[in-house]
């Protein structure tokens, strides 16, 4: 009879310990299934951060290329100003009118570059500093204007 005891103790034991074990184990892959899920939330978040600094870098681009462009039209009109005595104005009217319009055509280009690039990244930089987590980023960025 003692045998047959010390064998239902010696299972309880043993079944005792493989529970253990399997709330151990579960525990543990739940960690581990936490931890990637972190890791994942992190990269997410990291990969629409890095999205809106190359969008910076674009409207930096466009900022730049803005500037370049208003500055040829200030290039064409110093070259004008500097040759106006190689030249009368009466005889070349209709090239310096031309060379007029072609400078205000520019400095409108430049000037419309220079705003919208100005704008999407004050735009860019709102959208970065106004979600620490995740699911703000995304809605945020999901709704941004993306011209």
């Amino acid at each position: 009879m003692l045998d047959v005891v010390d064998m239902v103790e010696n299972w309880n034991l043993e079944t005792r310990y493989s529970k253990n074990d399997e709330v151990t184990t579960l525990t543990s892959e739940t960690h581990r299934f936490d931890d990637r899920m972190e890791q994942s939330n992190i990269r997410t978040t990291l990969a629409f951060i890095r999205t809106i600094d190359a969008e910076k870098r674009t409207h930096l681009a466009e900022l730049r290329t803005g500037i370049g462009i208003m500055t040829i039209a200030l290039s064409l009109m110093t070259i004008l100003i500097a040759t106006s005595n190689s030249y009368s104005v009466s005889e070349v009217f209709g090239y310096i009118a031309a060379l007029g319009v072609g400078m205000v055509f520019l400095l409108l280009v430049g000037s419309h570059l220079v705003y919208s690039s100005l704008r999407r990244l004050r735009g860019d930089a709102v959208l970065r500093s106004k979600c620490d987590d995740l699911s703000c980023l995304v809605s945020e960025f999901n709704h941004h204007d993306h011209e």
